[in-house]
């Protein structure tokens, strides 16, 4: 598959390769440690938020591993130079990635023109490469490059034998073990170029072998369009939170089906759904508010004591030290 190997590529040491661990008790702190993602993250369950993100940065290749604690509605877009695939790390359930459940032995592609939407389960542990096109480009034949580029104009899932899914979670844990153990290995060329190469056969093999395949089911990309286009909606009325009963009627369904789509997708009910979004909302608006109540109100919430009460079981703090957090 590919046209040359690793010991003829030239050696690559720039720019300098680096290793860093961050953790985070804010999931919007979080979103924005995958540089060049251009994505924010909302918070669909309950609780206080924790989360870590180890990475490694190569010349031509970068290898992330990201956790997450709660379930999240993570919406980007990755530059169009870079190709990347997302590995769960740990069993994955009741996840869905643009309109597929999440299931054993399928990775994300998260490259693509139109973005990507992921509402990803609690206690989620995830790898990522993110390899430069043009470097995965010259290794393949011309067949393949014309193949890579159809795999890769949308955000999917894509579903693998057992043996290519446990060759990439073998991969990526060994390599952030050795990180672990011996992080100064990143400083010798000769390592980092034979790490790149593993790296881009891994994606080479993921995005053009014949037995993956996408597959998104109708029933199921039916209820994710439901809560998208929810989610729009509600952004659109900020300042005039829609109702269940409205929202049946600017979806032309009745509330059973509106129900059905929402308990199938997020295994919420559509109140609950709005609320979490509405909440989410006033969290995004504090950190550039005047104060707590101008967000609040901002956002349909005049009852101050009540919305109070639900913005810290929905993320585990009060509106008041979220909005210190924000403006220290």
């Amino acid at each position: 598959m590919l046209e040359h190997c690793a010991r003829n590529a030239p050696l690559l040491t720039l720019p300098q390769p680096n290793y860093l661990h961050r953790e985070s008790q804010d999931f919007d702190e979080q979103s924005q440690f995958l540089q060049g993602w251009h994505q924010d993250y909302s918070q669909l369950s309950a609780g206080h938020f924790s989360g870590f993100l180890t990475h490694v940065h190569l010349p031509q290749v970068s290898l992330f591993l990201e956790f997450t604690n709660q379930q999240l509605h993570q919406q980007g877009y990755l530059d169009e130079e870079k190709i990347s695939i997302g590995v769960p790390m740990n069993s994955i359930e009741k996840g869905m990635f643009c309109g597929s459940l999440c299931e054993q032995q399928a990775v994300h592609i998260f490259s693509g023109r139109n973005g990507f939407e992921f509402v990803s389960p609690a206690n989620l542990t995830i790898g990522l490469i993110v390899i430069s096109r043009k470097f995965l480009m010259q290794y393949l034949s011309d067949d393949d490059q014309e193949r890579l580029d159809q795999q890769c104009q949308s955000a999917k899932i894509l579903y693998l034998s057992q043996t290519k899914y446990q060759n990439l979670v073998r991969f990526l844990r060994s390599v952030f073990a050795t990180l672990k153990a011996l992080p100064g290995f990143i400083q010798y060329p000769t390592l980092v170029q034979e790490t790149q190469m593993m790296a881009l056969q891994m994606v080479a093999d993921t995005l053009l072998c014949d037995d993956s395949a996408p597959r998104t089911v109708y029933y199921q990309n039916q209820s994710w369009q439901v809560v998208t286009k929810t989610r729009k909606i509600v952004r659109q009325r900020q300042d005039d939170p829609i109702s269940v009963v409205e929202l049946c009627e600017s979806l032309a369904m009745s509330h059973r089906t509106l129900q059905y789509h929402f308990q199938r997708t997020l295994e919420k009910s559509p109140v609950v759904y709005l609320r979490t979004e509405r909440l989410n909302g006033v969290r995004q608006m504090l950190r550039h508010a005047n104060s707590v109540t101008e967000a609040a109100t901002s956002w349909g919430f005049w009852h101050f004591g009540h919305f109070s009460q639900e913005y810290k079981k929905m993320f585990g703090e009060a509106p008041s030290t979220t909005f210190k957090r924000f403006h220290e």
